[in-house]
């Protein structure tokens, strides 16, 4: 489907036009950068900028790219390689695109639709930075049908389960020059896992749990990784975000041997362990790391911790980042 070199290994690929002659950027872009659309330069007066950065798994790709105000579009020769008809959720993180895909649609900072490599389509950016996880057709066509006629040019909902993915995309692209290869590999798998519950909701209106519910599972841990610091969270909150009910939620992750509130708490757990033996804690007292991860009570905090890690918040932050101490699970 993709780049076979970087396939299932999760290599981080990086490019920009800044070693390029200013002349030659554009055509190095459209020949040897971007392979499902062929770029034009809107204003050609001045230097094209790009830069893209992308993490391949044999069936998913998760990819941004950024650049001067460009016209694209899918070129038919194109979409002649493996891979080419792929299915995209895209993020516009920040400019402007007139895009027509099944109609015509104005899109700004913040939106998120879907693309089908295979239908024509056309788009005009300016200035801008966007985001998306590509599907492979196949794996599309499993969970929705043969029938992908309709999705292209869809937009999403800015909040619930579309929020989750908004979060993961753009924090998993920011920070993966920080992952290792697996943490990659785990990030692009969840995100893909995700998009999959999207577009069914998109296209059906609901989610079948049993063919789908490891996307809400992931959705769900991505939820409580990120929201655990608020005290008020809980499985009715984690549902409500992801779209499900209390009880598919506690289903799935029954599935996968695990609670919704112990996941919560232990969620809290680490997050503490981290700040207690990192930078991120330096100046602050037990106590106020135990209330800034959701915490409200220290002698409740502390068992916990001891309970979980066999050793008190004390020991922990006496240790060194990177000791042989218990993990969190």
């Amino acid at each position: 489907m993709l780049d076979q070199v970087s396939q299932d290994r999760g290599d981080l690929v990086d490019l920009t036009t800044d070693e390029v002659a200013a002349r030659e950027r554009i055509d190095f872009w459209r020949d040897h950068v971007l392979r499902r659309t062929r770029p034009e330069v809107v204003r050609g007066e001045l230097p094209f900028r790009a830069s893209l950065r992308r993490i391949v798994l044999s069936d998913a790709e998760l990819i941004e790219h950024a650049s001067e105000a460009i016209a694209s579009g899918r070129a038919d020769r194109r979409t002649r390689f493996e891979g080419g008809d792929d299915i995209a959720i895209e993020l516009l993180r920040s400019g402007t695109s007139d895009l027509t895909h099944n109609g015509e649609h104005q899109l700004a900072a913040g939106d998120m639709w879907i693309v089908d490599y295979e239908r024509p389509f056309q788009t005009k950016r300016s200035r801008h930075r966007a985001c998306g996880i590509v599907l492979s057709r196949r794996r599309v066509v499993e969970v929705l049908g043969g029938d992908l006629s309709s999705l292209g040019g869809r937009r999403l909902p800015v909040s619930g389960l579309t929020a989750v993915v908004r979060a993961q995309m753009t924090a998993s692209l920011d920070e993966a020059p920080c992952m290792t290869a697996e943490q990659r590999i785990a990030a692009v798998g969840a995100l893909a896992h995700m998009a999959l519950v999207v577009l069914q909701s998109a296209q059906f209106g609901a989610v079948d749990t049993d063919q789908l519910g490891q996307g809400l599972y992931r959705a769900a841990v991505a939820v409580i990784e990120r929201a655990c610091v608020d005290p008020d969270l809980s499985p009715e909150r984690v549902a409500l975000a992801v779209g499900c009910s209390r009880a598919t939620l506690y289903r799935i992750f029954a599935r996968n041997d695990r609670g919704v509130s112990e996941t919560i708490w232990n969620s809290r757990l680490a997050r503490s362990r981290r700040e207690l033996q990192s930078a991120a804690g330096i100046g602050l007292t037990i106590g106020d790391i135990a209330l800034r991860n959701g915490f409200s009570d220290l002698s409740s905090f502390g068992r916990m911790f001891k309970r979980c890690f066999g050793m008190s918040p004390r020991e922990a932050r006496r240790t060194l980042l990177g000791s042989d101490a218990p993990r969190a699970p």
